[in-house]
C-alpha cells in the first residue's frame, strides 16, 4: 500500500467517521503495521487542531508557503493513466484534503519526534494487560485504555501519556529523571511510587497507593501533593482540585486485584463500585435502602454471583437485564 493510498484511507475516515466501510478500511490498514496506529493518531490530532511539533532541521514555514502556492495553482489532481489506457480519473480536492496531505509530509519531516520512530503506543480492548517499561517501572492497563511513551524513554526523560482509560503505575525510583504522566489537561509527577490514573470524559482521577505524587492542571500554577490513600479529582475544563482520603479497604484498584471488598459499606457506595467494576448502570429505586450496609468480599466473581449474594445477605430485590441493574 503506497503513501497516497494510506492518506486516502485516513482522510476518508476523518471526514466521515461514522461510515462503517471507512472504519473497516482504517482498521485493516492499522492492523498491517504497528506504526500505522501512531501515524493515524498524529493525523487525527492535527485534523482536530492539535499543534504539530516541529523538528529544528525542518523548514516548516517554508513548506507551508510551498503548500499555499500549490493550492493556488493546482485546482485538481490527475491520476496517471493505467496500463489499459483508460481515460484519466480526475479528483477534485478541497483545501482540507491538501492540508491533510501536507500534514503527512510534515510528519515525515519530524519522524523522530512524533512518528513510529518517536514513541510507542499500547492499547487494550476488553482485556487487561501489563508491561515493564524500559526503566524497570511496571505499567498495568485496564480494559479500553491507550497509553504512549517515547522510544527514548528512560534515557533523557520518563514521560508517559494516557490518552484514555485507566492505568496503574509502579514506578522505579530515579531522582535524576522524574516520572511524569500526561493525561488530558492534567500532569502527574513522581520520583518513585505506586499510583493509579483514570482518564474519563468528565476528568482525571489520581489515587496514590504509596509514595507521593503531585497532580496539577497543565498551564496552571496550582497543584496538590497526594500521599497514600488520597485521591484527587480534576475536572475537564476546570481549575479546582478535589481531594478525598479513602480508608484502607477501598475498591479503586479492584480492576487490578480483581477483588471487591466492602467493609460495612453503604449500599449507594456499593452500587457505585459495582457499576465501575462491571461497566453497568445501577439504580437504587427504593432510596430507603441506600443506607443499608454490606460486609462482604468478592474475589473475581461474576456480577450475577455478586448480586445473588447481596440479594440474600441484605434481603433486598435486585433485577439485572442487559447493562441495567435495579435495586428495590
Amino acid at each position: 500500500m503506497n503513501n497516497q493510498t494510506d492518506i486516502d484511507i485516513v482522510i476518508r475516515y476523518l471526514e466521515d467517521p461514522e461510515n462503517e466501510q471507512h472504519k473497516t478500511q482504517l482498521n485493516e490498514w492499522i492492523q498491517q503495521d504497528a506504526g500505522n496506529l501512531d501515524i493515524f493518531l498524529d493525523m487525527k490530532g492535527m485534523w482536530h487542531g492539535d499543534p504539530l511539533p516541529a523538528a529544528s532541521a525542518f523548514d516548516t514555514q517554508g513548506q507551508w508557503q510551498v503548500l499555499d502556492t500549490m493550492l493556488d495553482r493546482v485546482p485538481v489532481a490527475v491520476l496517471p493513466e493505467v496500463a489499459q489506457q483508460k481515460s484519466p480519473r480526475v479528483i477534485k480536492m478541497n483545501r482540507r484534503y491538501w492540508w491533510a496531505a501536507a500534514a503527512v509530509l510534515l510528519i515525515a519531516g519530524t519522524w523522530t519526534f512524533i512518528g513510529p520512530g518517536g514513541y510507542k503506543t499500547y492499547a487494550t480492548n476488553q482485556q487487561q494487560d501489563s508491561m515493564q517499561l524500559p526503566d524497570g517501572s511496571m505499567l498495568y492497563l485496564n480494559a479500553h485504555t491507550q497509553v504512549r511513551y517515547a522510544r527514548g524513554f528512560g534515557k533523557d526523560n520518563r514521560h508517559v501519556r494516557i490518552d484514555k482509560g485507566e492505568a496503574f503505575f509502579d514506578v522505579k525510583q530515579n531522582d535524576a529523571l522524574p516520572f511524569i504522566v500526561n493525561a488530558p489537561e492534567v500532569e502527574v509527577q513522581v520520583l518513585g511510587t505506586a499510583f493509579n490514573v483514570k482518564a474519563a470524559n468528565t476528568g482525571v482521577k489520581v489515587f496514590v497507593q504509596s509514595g507521593k505524587v503531585s497532580a496539577a492542571y497543565k498551564g496552571i500554577e496550582k497543584k496538590v501533593i497526594l500521599t497514600p490513600g488520597v485521591e484527587a479529582s480534576l475536572r475537564r475544563n476546570g481549575q479546582e482540585i478535589d481531594t478525598r482520603t479513602h480508608k484502607k479497604n477501598n475498591n479503586i484498584l479492584a480492576w487490578k486485584t480483581r477483588t471487591l471488598t466492602f467493609d460495612d459499606t453503604p449500599l449507594n457506595e456499593v452500587a457505585d463500585a459495582l457499576a465501575d467494576f462491571y461497566n453497568v448502570q445501577i439504580k437504587i429505586s427504593n432510596q430507603q435502602l441506600a443506607d443499608k450496609k454490606l460486609l462482604a468480599t468478592f474475589p473475581n466473581m461474576s456480577l450475577d454471583e455478586v448480586l445473588d449474594i447481596m440479594r440474600k445477605t441484605l434481603r433486598i430485590n435486585i433485577t439485572h437485564k442487559n447493562d441495567l441493574v435495579d435495586i428495590y
